[in-house]
């Protein structure tokens, strides 16, 4: 069942005051906290107010379906997710969400949307260590063996895989359709001020168990595209997920946004060369 503080609600911001330089006090609300403390935020948000309608994830599948999204666009289908997981499911800072997505934009949309909100996201993570899974369509159907709902371990909201995100036709039993859900949330996120420190809240924890910060992520996936040797601007293709579990999360979320880049995600079966040639993209995998 669906835990909601009411439709596409965002808590109001208290507003506290700072003193400025002439003895005065200014404002400091949850947004103006939260710009400074979460990283994933200040980075998408550089990112949208410098070039909103340049392309940064484009998704090609195997039966020839091509979905873009500009920054401004991606930014948006990421707060309708990330006001979703705070308002709908209720999800606090530090929260635990099981992501079970392929590599499909929707992995890059909802892995931002879990940092706004300054959740953990854990790649394949177990539902009864989860307050959330979130899984495609194929995932979430290996995962129904188990109990999801109020009486089980975690809620399952289920992603579509349709190129423009339209809700799936149906749903495992005691699962949630993610799109009905995100679409009716509005399309700008205002971050809340953290309850937890940032250095303190894992970002991500890999099946190692391995923990890394927002801004340690950030640092990571700088260093992955200067690994590729990616240059500010550049289109790189990624053909099927990448073989190391950071680098297949980083490249699809962070590294476009540490980058200044744009990254195309494609289907395992398909062939790159054409792709390169297509895309204007540098294939680097």
């Amino acid at each position: 069942m669906l835990r909601s503080r009411g439709q596409g609600a965002i808590p109001s911001a208290p507003v506290t005051t700072r003193a400025t330089a002439d003895g005065r006090r200014s404002p400091v609300t949850r947004t103006t906290v939260a710009s400074v403390s979460n990283p994933v935020w200040r980075a998408l948000e550089d990112r949208v107010r410098r070039r909103p309608a340049d392309p940064i994830v484009t998704y090609l599948d195997a039966e020839g379906q091509r979905t873009e999204l500009s920054a401004k666009t991606f930014a948006n289908n990421a707060a309708k997710a990330a006001n979703a997981l705070r308002d709908e499911a209720l999800l606090d800072p530090g929260a635990r969400v099981a992501m079970h997505v392929p590599w499909h934009w929707q992995r890059s949309v909802w892995t931002i949307a879990a940092w706004l909100i300054d959740a953990t996201v854990v790649p394949g993570g177990a539902p009864d260590e989860s307050e959330l899974v979130v899984a495609g369509p194929e995932q979430a159907a290996a995962l129904t063996g188990g109990s999801f709902g109020p009486r089980g371990s975690a809620e399952l909201w289920v992603v579509s895989m349709h190129p423009f995100g339209l809700p799936n036709s149906s749903v495992p039993e005691g699962a949630l359709d993610a799109a009905t859900i995100a679409r009716i949330q509005p399309d700008a996120f205002a971050p809340g001020a953290p309850l937890i420190a940032p250095e303190e809240t894992p970002a991500l924890i890999l099946r190692d168990g391995t923990s890394r910060a927002q801004q340690d992520l950030l640092d990571r996936a700088a260093s992955i595209g200067a690994g590729h040797g990616l240059r500010a601007g550049e289109r790189f293709a990624m053909v099927g997920e990448p073989a190391d579990e950071l680098e297949a999360w980083l490249l699809a979320s962070l590294v476009p946004l540490a980058c200044d880049a744009s990254i195309v995600m494609a289907g395992q079966s398909l062939n790159g060369d054409p792709i390169e040639v297509r895309e204007s993209a540098r294939l680097i995998g």
